[in-house]
């Protein structure tokens, strides 16, 4: 478990909705301080303050828009001037779109790439020299199934996912020798705004019975976390679905993801 002072505190980014709010809500329920860092507008003070309230935790928050330049650089700065000990960082904001690669719009593409690639390794390298000051500390990623699997009608998505994975293993190979756990957890289907949810309703049964809450993945995410394991597969089933992945031939998991996902 982490260290808990007045001064040491989790940072969660993209944190006022979806998996955020819910790591929010499970770290806050485990009586961890909370640095939350989301979108101007989005309810990030309501959210700080009630879970304050209602946990008996030290909140701060910070919005801004992560994918502007140098807001990596800003959110390490805010806690640095309020002097919040960061001992864990979670990297959760992130965005996905649906489109085939050739119609897909050029602003589409490059906003997946900033902030599913480059804030979450850039805010990772200015935190960690914060992070290796203490006993222990964690880094936990979001990334997705997709990481694993080639996904027609979302190529950037699975790229920029495949790209937090290995960067996840690569780095906690790197920081072995220290304090530091770097751990990414690897959900499906999150029904977390209504574009999700409507591509929830037209997949098939089988795609159907790999959804799981929000709260379902910040709960393993944590708990997976905490026991030092590397990637974090949010339950049995999609543990079996990546262990089948990995046995049947490439060709037939393409021909199989194609089906499923050109409905």
């Amino acid at each position: 478990m982490t260290e808990n002072n007045k001064n040491t505190y989790t940072l969660i980014t993209g944190a006022s909705s979806g998996i955020g709010m819910a790591l929010a809500r499970e770290c806050a329920s485990r009586g961890m301080n909370l640095y939350l860092v989301s979108l101007p507008g989005t309810g990030l003070p309501e959210l700080a303050g009630e879970l304050s309230d209602a946990c008996g935790i030290q909140t701060e928050f910070l919005e801004t828009d992560l994918e502007a330049e140098q807001s990596h650089a800003e959110v390490y700065r805010y806690s640095q001037e309020r002097q919040l000990r960061i001992n864990m960082l979670i990297n959760n904001v992130g965005v996905g779109y649906n489109g085939d690669f050739e119609k897909m719009e050029e602003a589409h593409i490059t906003r997946m790439m900033m902030l599913n690639m480059k804030t979450t390794t850039l805010l990772t390298q200015l935190a960690l020299p914060e992070l290796k000051s203490h006993h222990r500390a964690y880094i936990l990623n979001l990334c997705s199934m997709a990481a694993f699997i080639p996904i027609p009608g979302k190529s950037i998505y699975s790229a920029t996912k495949a790209y937090v994975l290995y960067f996840t293993k690569s780095l906690q190979s790197e920081l072995k020798a220290t304090g530091i756990q770097v751990s990414c957890v690897v959900p499906a289907g999150v029904p977390t705004n209504s574009n999700v949810i409507d591509r929830i309703k037209h997949t098939s049964w089988f795609g159907k019975k790999l959804i799981q809450s929000p709260e379902t993945v910040a709960r393993h995410a944590l708990t997976g976390l905490f026991a030092g394991k590397t990637v974090i597969f949010p339950g049995n089933k999609l543990k079996a679905l990546y262990l089948a992945g990995s046995i049947l031939p490439q060709g037939l998991v393409n021909r199989l993801m194609t089906k499923e996902f050109r409905k």
